[in-house]
């Protein structure tokens, strides 16, 4: 049941953690020193000329696309981990991106200057050859989350995110699986408006799945939610 809901770590991922450690062996710690980033901090801002890229040491660094249309809040399509480059399909485009990046975990980064990226691929085929297998794999899973996006419901996204959190905490000493987070976070993980979000929560109350709580959402039948 649980693979029809999420699948695992994208390849893309492993590409650019392969093509992030490349680069970060021929690039000097001198020319790019370890930057900390607390969390909430935003790394980039929408529309700005992209003229370095942050090579993400520890920590996890969210695109953020604000719409604030309406009863619409923020989405997050796309998330980074340890060891990967930030916005890597950036490269040889120079075009802004209509989105912020922001720290959403305490992170420690080293910027790399595009330029100087677009000059050591060119001339190593075996980065070039990492990008381009790493951009190709890109292009296939966001057309299989294109897809399957448009095709799931609301409640069918939350049920499928609240499942991924749940996977991801720990049990308390009473057995318990809590989720923190706030609707706001989840609204924007799940991609839809946080009154419809509240609807779906309320809705797996009432049937015995979880309790609502300020600020979490305690885990009753994990089972239960799969099913809804």
């Amino acid at each position: 049941m649980l693979q029809t809901i999420f699948s695992a770590k994208p390849e893309s991922h492993g590409l650019s953690q392969q093509l992030g450690l490349a680069l970060a062996k021929r690039i000097p710690e001198t020319h790019s020193p370890v930057m900390r980033i607390a969390v909430g901090q935003t790394l980039l801002h929408s529309g700005v000329a992209i003229t370095r890229l942050p090579l993400l040491l520890s920590g996890r660094i969210d695109c953020v696309v604000h719409l604030n249309k309406g009863e619409t809040g923020d989405i997050i399509p796309v998330s980074f981990e340890a060891g990967e480059v930030v916005l890597l399909s950036q490269l040889f485009c120079n075009i802004p991106v209509w989105v912020d990046l922001v720290a959403a975990e305490n992170c420690t980064v080293r910027w790399l200057d595009v330029k100087h990226l677009e000059v050591l691929i060119e001339t190593d085929p075996a980065l070039l050859l990492l990008l381009t297998r790493f951009l190709s794999q890109r292009l296939r899973e966001v057309q299989t989350r294109e897809r399957g996006w448009i095709e799931r419901s609301v409640h069918n996204r939350v049920c499928a995110h609240l499942t991924r959190l749940a996977q991801k905490s720990q049990v308390d000493a009473q057995g318990h699986t809590w989720i923190a987070a706030t609707h706001e976070e989840l609204a924007a993980r799940c991609g839809v408006s946080r009154p419809k979000l509240s609807q779906e929560l309320k809705r797996l109350e009432q049937a015995g799945c979880i309790r609502l709580s300020r600020g979490k959402i305690e885990i009753l039948r994990l089972a239960g939610v799969l099913e809804m």
